[in-house]
């Protein structure tokens, strides 16, 4: 099961970039693909009696946008990829875990 509430004012540690601390710019997007209903009235072969359904932009709670620390490029990872990291565990200067600076 993925956890989606994550405090997205913490600092993390994501597999495959165990080196580095990140924090979270807040949960990715996706969007909708746009379709027609038909109305269940009428022809079917009457493209009148059919809905268009707009794509629409939907929060995704199971990826986050992140940026390392010290850096400014968005990344999107899945949310079971982190662990969330205590304030002591990096440094806050250039995002390295275990700096002792």
């Amino acid at each position: 099961m993925v956890n989606t509430e994550l405090d997205l004012d913490a600092y993390y540690r994501v597999e495959g970039y165990n080196g580095i601390a990140w924090y979270l710019t807040g949960y990715a997007t996706k969007t909708t693909e746009e379709s027609w209903e038909y109305s269940g009235e009428g022809d079917p072969e009457d493209e009148a009696n059919y809905f268009y359904n707009e794509p629409e932009e939907l929060e995704d709670r199971e990826h986050v946008i992140a940026v390392m620390v010290g850096d400014d490029r968005k990344f999107t990872f899945e949310v079971d990829e982190l662990t969330m990291l205590d304030e002591d565990d990096f440094c806050h200067g250039c995002g390295q875990i275990g700096c002792g600076h």
